[in-house]
């Protein structure tokens, strides 16, 4: 009674602040790290750009010439913005994927990017002034100069990624809805045996697995049995079970999913890929990550 309590008061706040609502819709999977070294990169040469041409706060002094500010400026992005890379990725390894990383998320990731590099502004902006502006007061106007020059940019950015995210795999959700075909006959008389690492055997008619889900170092495999959803936990891991399915209408989709597209029932998509509505499958939807879309566009085509 109490979750459900708590539940309705969360529906209630979505529908009655849609800012809310909007923030916490998936956001799109992080990029991999060399993409993500390469547009902090480019930020960098935009900021460095952008303070010599525009001359927002008189940057230049008796410490550094306009060039030599810009151009340090835009190095103090590169290097603050790839060292938060590495400790948000190897460090404190933030989730940056699945229905939990959410675009309120990402703008909260990026305020805390934009404090991190306005650090590093205030002690280049000191080292070069013979640390003569020290002080609590030089550093809070030194994170609104960076604030106001980055996180509305930013923030912008993430919705429309958002966006053109969701209208792309919508795009493909439908595309993929009218190829959807029905189980196959000749599915049912397919057998596959599953190992586990401790000897344990579990041997599947095809047709009747609907999805495989990777949790550390077990997979549970949800399967029919006696027209009833069931599960069985097995210690390996995913890789080795997809080998096992090779060949087969059961595919991997994501990281930590296999999904046999022969009982898709429903398609649809959202900021971070796809999801699969499974035949007698009611309480969840299996993901699909971007980069395994076309593999899935391909089986059903």
């Amino acid at each position: 009674m109490v979750g459900g309590t708590l539940a309705s008061h969360v529906y209630c706040v979505n529908d009655c602040f849609p800012l809310i609502k909007k923030l916490n819709q998936p956001f799109p999977d992080k990029a991999d790290l060399k993409q993500s070294l390469l547009t902090i990169l480019w930020v960098g040469v935009f900021v460095g750009l952008f303070l010599f041409l525009i001359r927002p706060f008189s940057i230049e002094g008796p410490w550094a010439d306009l060039a030599w500010a810009s151009a340090g400026f835009g190095a103090v992005t590169v290097v603050f913005g790839w060292i938060f890379e590495f400790v948000s990725r190897f460090v404190l390894k933030i989730e940056t994927d699945g229905p939990n990383w959410t675009l309120g998320k990402w703008i909260l990731m990026c305020i805390v990017l934009v404090v991190w590099i306005a650090l590093g502004n205030f002690l280049f902006v000191n080292f070069l002034s013979g640390w003569k502006a020290m002080g609590y007061f030089s550093f809070v106007r030194m994170i609104g100069y960076t604030t106001l020059i980055g996180i509305f940019p930013v923030a912008l950015s993430g919705v429309v990624i958002q966006l053109r995210a969701t209208q792309k795999n919508e795009e493909s959700a439908s595309d993929i809805s009218e190829h959807l075909h029905t189980e196959k006959d000749s599915v049912g008389q397919q057998t596959v045996v599953l190992e586990a690492e401790n000897g344990q055997q579990l041997c599947l008619s095809l047709s009747t697995v609907r999805y495989v889900e990777a949790m550390q170092n077990y997979v549970t495999v949800w399967f029919l049995k006696d027209g009833k959803l069931t599960k069985e936990m097995l210690r390996a891991t995913i890789a080795s079970v997809e080998e096992k399915f090779a060949g087969t209408d059961v595919i991997r989709c994501h990281r930590s999913f296999l999904a046999n597209v022969d009982c898709i029932e429903k398609v649809s998509g959202n900021a971070q890929g796809l999801r699969l509505q499974l035949k007698s499958v009611t309480e969840v939807e299996v993901p699909v990550s971007r980069s395994f879309i076309p593999k899935v566009r391909e089986l059903l085509g």
